[in-house]
């Protein structure tokens, strides 16, 4: 339960009330998942900052790449959310998937060994996003960007429960991130939706 404290308006002391309200946390166990892919890079500690100089070249060999694939993602996505988060996502997989030796794709081609796919259809749902893995019958993992326009209402976080239960049921892990996490720290997004394939 969550208690939350505000100054009483009529009182001119200095009293709080508290009032309590309920929450329900919705927690999915996905403890029997276990990834097709090894991801080799989940267990590096995180760098922090050095404040070191990076050449410029290197800088603007990144620059393009994440504007070509937040293009991409634009063109496939239905909101600014899912694009920038389609996009770090791809930055993410890509490398690997070329170090393992593996084709990589975004978008529905067949022959690619690991693809990223934006509006992936699953009973009579569809996910904002699935990695999909050549020869595996399920998705290895589906994604939800839920931001506020589409996931505030009653009917919408009703429907999102049905989303839930349907993935669940179907044997593939479900991971989400509100509009904040992902405006706030994308990459953070990107590097759970990774330790979640893998765990």
């Amino acid at each position: 339960m969550i208690c939350l404290g505000s100054r009483g308006a009529a009182s001119s002391s200095a009293s709080w009330k508290t009032t309590c309200e309920p929450v329900t946390l919705m927690v999915d166990d996905f403890s029997n998942f276990r990834s097709a892919i090894a991801w080799p890079d989940l267990n590096m500690p995180e760098e922090a900052p050095t404040r070191e100089f990076v050449p410029l070249r290197v800088a603007l060999v990144k620059a393009v790449q994440c504007a070509a694939e937040s293009a991409t993602m634009a063109g496939i996505t239905e909101s600014p959310i899912e694009t920038i988060f389609g996009a770090k996502l791809a930055l993410a997989l890509r490398p690997v998937c070329e170090e393992l030796g593996w084709t990589f794709s975004v978008g529905a081609q067949p022959n690619a060994d690991v693809s990223l796919r934006p509006q992936y259809p699953l009973q009579q749902y569809r996910y904002d996003f699935a990695i999909l893995a050549k020869g595996q019958p399920q998705p290895l993992i589906l994604i939800e960007c839920d931001g506020k326009e589409f996931h505030s209402t009653e009917q919408q976080q009703a429907n999102d429960r049905l989303k839930d239960k349907a993935a669940l049921m179907a044997g593939v892990q479900l991971v989400r991130f509100s509009g904040s996490e992902i405006n706030n720290d994308v990459d953070r997004c990107v590097r759970r939706t990774l330790r979640s394939m893998a765990a």
